[in-house]
């Protein structure tokens, strides 16, 4: 009889506890330090695409508690001031057709940044195959130019320049593809 009970108990227990954390969380939504908190991180979205690390990063130095930030967050969520999917297509466009980043680099970037999965590929989707090789072929180009002035040798000039290419996070089978392309004009 006691064993029937229990779950009964459990289910009383869970209840409670949902029910104090829906009152702590209004309490904590009227109360003046999160209504500063809100409007600050709210002007900090508005400036530029921000992901929830980056606010709460910013949340713990402005002395937000971590019951403060999760209520901050997941308002500026349901206000779309935060969006993951928003927030990756415009990293990504940024760092590969801008700042001329391979795809790898984004990609650990991104992660870095525990941003889903999901958001990561709509992303990553948003720069089109042609204008990433585009920017890869345009990289190597101004490298193999700087590099002709320094390096005689084929060998050396290739290695080089794969090197180069792979710090800035193409893959080896497109920076192949790209040297054999830009040595052969």
């Amino acid at each position: 009889m006691a064993k029937s009970f229990l779950p009964f108990q459990k289910k009383v227990v869970l209840l409670h506890f949902v029910l104090y954390l829906a009152t702590m969380d209004e309490n904590l939504r009227n109360s003046d330090s999160y209504r500063t908190l809100l409007d600050k991180a709210r002007r900090y979205c508005s400036l530029a695409e921000q992901c929830e690390d980056a606010v709460r990063q910013k949340l713990v130095t402005w002395g937000a508690t971590p019951a403060e930030s999760d209520a901050v967050v997941d308002t500026l969520f349901a206000e779309n001031y935060l969006n993951d999917e928003r927030y990756a297509r415009a990293y990504c466009e940024s760092k590969i057709l801008h700042q001329h980043w391979g795809r790898q680099k984004v990609l650990y970037q991104l992660r870095l940044k525990h941003l889903p999965r999901a958001a990561v590929a709509v992303g990553m989707a948003a720069v089109s195959d042609d204008d990433y090789l585009a920017v890869l072929a345009d990289v190597a180009g101004k490298k193999l130019q700087e590099l002709r002035r320094s390096v005689d040798d084929t060998a050396a000039l290739r290695q080089k320049l794969t090197a180069f290419l792979l710090s800035r996070g193409f893959l080896i089978s497109e920076i192949n593809q790209i040297i054999t392309n830009t040595l052969q004009q």
